[in-house]
C-alpha cells in the first residue's frame, strides 16, 4: 500500500461499501468490527 492510502481515513458504516471490499482483508475486518458493535448496541438498547 502506498503512504497516501495508509493515511487516509474513511467512514465505515454497518452497511459497508465497495471501497472496503477493495481494501481486502483490512477493509473486511474493519467492517465486521463496526457491524458487530452496531448489533451489540441495538441489543443493549432492547434490554433497556
Amino acid at each position: 500500500m502506498s503512504e497516501e492510502l495508509e493515511n487516509k481515513s474513511i467512514e465505515i458504516t454497518e452497511k459497508g461499501s465497495l471501497g472496503l471490499l477493495a481494501l481486502g482483508d483490512i477493509g473486511l475486518r474493519a467492517w465486521r468490527e463496526v457491524k458487530k458493535e452496531a448489533q451489540q448496541k441495538r441489543k443493549d438498547e432492547e434490554k433497556e
